[in-house]
C-alpha cells in the first residue's frame, strides 16, 4: 500500500495561485476558478500521459475523482514530493504548495467539489511531449531487454549500449527513463571508450554483466538516477565531455517486485553549445555512501546518528546537494561553518523518504571560502514506530548494497572558484576517502570476528 501511495503523486513546479488569495472564508470555491490553476501548475506536468505518474490530472473529472486523496496528501505535505526543509538552503524549482493553496484545496473538497464556470478555467501550460526537458539531441537505449526475476536478492547489472557519435560532445543534461519503475532502485551512467564493458558483456551468458560499479576503469561519469529522481542538469559553465566512439554504460540496481519484469532503460542526452570552462568535483560526506561511517543500527534504535566534516583547502561554489539513504534513513542536515564562525545552512530533510531521491539544485550557487568546514549529520530510525521500516519486527541494519541494508551521505556537487585549485581539493578529499576505506575494512573485520564468536558459542 505504501508503494502505491508513493506513486500516486509526482508533482512539478509550484506556482502561487492568485485565485487562492482572492477567496475569503465565505466565498464559494470551484474547480475552474480556483483549483485548476493550482493543479495545472503543480501536478499536471507529471500527471499526464507518457509521464511517471500512474494517472492523469488534466481536467475536472480527473481531479474530482481523487479529490479526497488530493486533500489528504497536500494537507500532510506528502505531496508535492519535496523533502528539503523550507528556508534551510534555497533551491531551484521548489515543489511546494503555499498554506493558502492547501487550505483552498481542503475547502473545495469539503464544500462538494463544484466545477464552476467553464469559461473561467485557465489554459493548461504547454508541456513538452515525451521527455520532460523537450526534444533530446540523442537517445540511447539498452540494446536487449533484461528480465528481472520476481523475487530473490537485489540484482546489480551493467548494460553497454552504443552511443554512435564519431566526435566528442559536451553534455548539459541527461534524462533517464526506466522501462519498469517498480524494480529500478538506481542507475549510474558512464561513457566507456576502453571496450572493457563490451568485453565483459560478451563473456556473460545473460544480458549485460553482473557486479556493482561497472567493473571498468577509465570511464567518464555522466551522472545517475535514483528512485523518485528527475533529469540531471549540469552547470552551464561545466557540462560533461562525452567522448566519441564510446559505449554508454547503464550500471543498474534492481529490487525484485514480486513479479517477473522486463527492463529496457533509455536515456535522453542534451548537448551544450560550448565546452566547459570550469572543473567539477563531488564532495560526498561521509564518503563512499557512508561505508566507513560505522552504520550498525540496532533493532529498535530510533535515533542512530553518523557525522562527518570536511574543511575546504580552497574556495568552491556548491551548486547542488544529493542526499542518499535507504528505508530507515530519517533526518539529514548539511551546513557549513565559515572561518569567522558564521553558519551557512545547506540542506535539511527532517523526514527522509526512500522513494523520492531527487537532487536539490541551489537557486544560486553557494560560495564557500577556503577554510570553511562542511558538516553532515544523518540520523536513522530503526524502530517499529517508523512506518517506512521494511522489517516488522525491526532487525539490526548495517551498511550494505541491498535496499534493505543502509547507506548514508550527502553529495555536494561543486566547482572550484579557481580551476587551478582542483588538484589540491581532490588531494585533500582523497585523504578523507582513504580514512573511510580503512575504517570500512576494520569494521568488516570486527563484524566477521563477532560472527565467528557467535557461531562458536552456538556450537
Amino acid at each position: 500500500m505504501t508503494r502505491i501511495l508513493l506513486a500516486l503523486f509526482v508533482c512539478a513546479l509550484p506556482a502561487f495561485s492568485a485565485s487562492a488569495a482572492k477567496v475569503g472564508d465565505g466565498s464559494a470555491v470551484t474547480f475552474n476558478e480556483h483549483i485548476a490553476e493550482i493543479v495545472f501548475n503543480n501536478c499536471t506536468s507529471c500527471h499526464r500521459p507518457g509521464q511517471g505518474a500512474p494517472f492523469a490530472l488534466m481536467n475536472y473529472s480527473d481531479v474530482h475523482k481523487r479529490g479526497m486523496l488530493i486533500q489528504a496528501v497536500t494537507q500532510s505535505k506528502f505531496m508535492p514530493p519535496w523533502q528539503a526543509k523550507k528556508d534551510y538552503g534555497h533551491f531551484k524549482d521548489e515543489r511546494r504548495l503555499t498554506d493558502e493553496q492547501i487550505a483552498l484545496i481542503g475547502k473545495w473538497v469539503t464544500s462538494g467539489m463544484a466545477e464552476g464556470d467553464v469559461a473561467a478555467r485557465p489554459k493548461m501550460p504547454d508541456f513538452p511531449e515525451g521527455w520532460q526537458l523537450g526534444e533530446p539531441d540523442l537517445i540511447v537505449e539498452m540494446e536487449t531487454p533484461y528480465v528481472v526475476p520476481a523475487d530473490g536478492a537485489d540484482v546489480y547489472r551493467n548494460f553497454p549500449a552504443a552511443i554512435g557519435t564519431t566526435e566528442d560532445k559536451w553534455v548539459r543534461a541527461v534524462e533517464f527513463r526506466p522501462g519498469s519503475r517498480s524494480i529500478m532502485h538506481h542507475s549510474l551512467f558512464a561513457a566507456d571508450t576502453t571496450g572493457q564493458a563490451r568485453a565483459l558483456d560478451a563473456k556473460d551468458e545473460e544480458v549485460g554483466y553482473g557486479g556493482m560499479g561497472g567493473g571498468v576503469r577509465g570511464t567518464t561519469s555522466l551522472g545517475g538516477w535514483a528512485v523518485g529522481g528527475g533529469p540531471s542538469i549540469f552547470p552551464p559553465e561545466a557540462p560533461i565531455k562525452m567522448p566519441a566512439n564510446a559505449d554508454f554504460l547503464f550500471r543498474s540496481h534492481f529490487h525484485p517486485s514480486g513479479k517477473v519484469e522486463s527492463e529496457v532503460s533509455s536515456i535522453a542526452i542534451y548537448y551544450a553549445d560550448k565546452p566547459a570552462t570550469r572543473k567539477r568535483i563531488n564532495i560526498q560526506l561521509p564518503p563512499l555512501f557512508g561505508r566507513g561511517a560505522g552504520i550498525d543500527i540496532p533493532a529498535g534504535e530510533s535515533k542512530f546518528t553518523i557525522r562527518e566534516q570536511y574543511t575546504l583547502p580552497a574556495a568552491v561554489d556548491i551548486y547542488s546537494a544529493g542526499p542518499h539513504a535507504h528505508y530507515v534513513g530519517k533526518d539529514f542536515r548539511g551546513w557549513a561553518v565559515l572561518p569567522d564562525g558564521e553558519e551557512v545552512p545547506l540542506i535539511h530533510i527532517e523526514d527522509w523518504d526512500f522513494n523520492w531521491q531527487g537532487g536539490y539544485t541551489y537557486a544560486e550557487p553557494v560560495r564557500l571560502p577556503k577554510g570553511a568546514t562542511i558538516h553532515v549529520e544523518i540520523s536513522y530510525d530503526n524502530s517499529a514506530e517508523n512506518p517506512r521500516n521494511p522489517h516488522n519486527p525491526p532487525k539490526p541494519v548495517t551498511w550494505g548494497l541491498a535496499s534493505y541494508d543502509e547507506m548514508g551521505s550527502i553529495g555536494f556537487s561543486s566547482l572550484p572558484v579557481y580551476n587551478e585549485d582542483i588538484d589540491v581539493i581532490r588531494a585533500e578529499y582523497r585523504k578523507l576517502q582513504a580514512k573511510h576505506t580503512k575504517q570500512a575494512r576494520e569494521q568488516m573485520k570486527g563484524r566477521q570476528s563477532t560472527i565467528r564468536r557467535t557461531a562458536g558459542a552456538d556450537d
